[in-house]
């Protein structure tokens, strides 16, 4: 007596062809919603990095600046087509431990990275409550003591 075998030869094929695409999405979506929360990030930081330059070389000048106008200074800075929360903190000025008589002020902003991808924006909004990606940049600039015209 022969044992017949079930014919499967196509099984294969067909689920990876069910399964595939949702695979495809997941993979392709996280590279694009990681890859402008990574550029959004490398903005965020040259933002930070410029603001608190700004500040500290105006604050050496004879005419020094307020906290609203270096958030406002950061704010003109911010991309037109960010849609998410951009928030700019109280700006922080403080001495150098290692250089006395030496001040820096310190900058720190935020920013809410949307995502595009629906199943990464189902898993963050499970985990941590919001459909974006949090970052945060800060920056740090040492107040010249003596500036000069370039």
């Amino acid at each position: 007596m022969f044992k017949r075998r079930k014919r499967t030869n196509g099984q294969a094929i067909v689920e990876m062809a069910l399964v595939f695409p949702f695979f495809l999405l997941i993979v392709v979506g996280g590279l694009i919603d990681f890859g402008f929360a990574f550029y959004n990030f490398l903005s965020l930081q040259q933002i930070a990095n410029e603001t608190s330059q700004w500040a500290a070389e105006s604050f050496g000048s004879s005419i020094p600046q307020s906290n609203s106008e270096i958030v406002s200074h950061a704010n003109s800075l911010r991309p037109n087509w960010w849609t998410g929360a951009f928030t700019v903190n109280t700006p922080f000025k403080g001495e150098l431990t290692q250089d006395p008589g030496s001040q820096f002020i310190s900058v720190t902003l935020s920013y809410e990275s949307p995502t595009f991808t629906p199943f990464w924006q189902i898993l963050f909004q499970a985990a941590t409550g919001a459909q974006s990606i949090k970052l945060g940049a800060q920056a740090a600039y040492k107040i010249p003591k003596m500036i000069t015209t370039r």
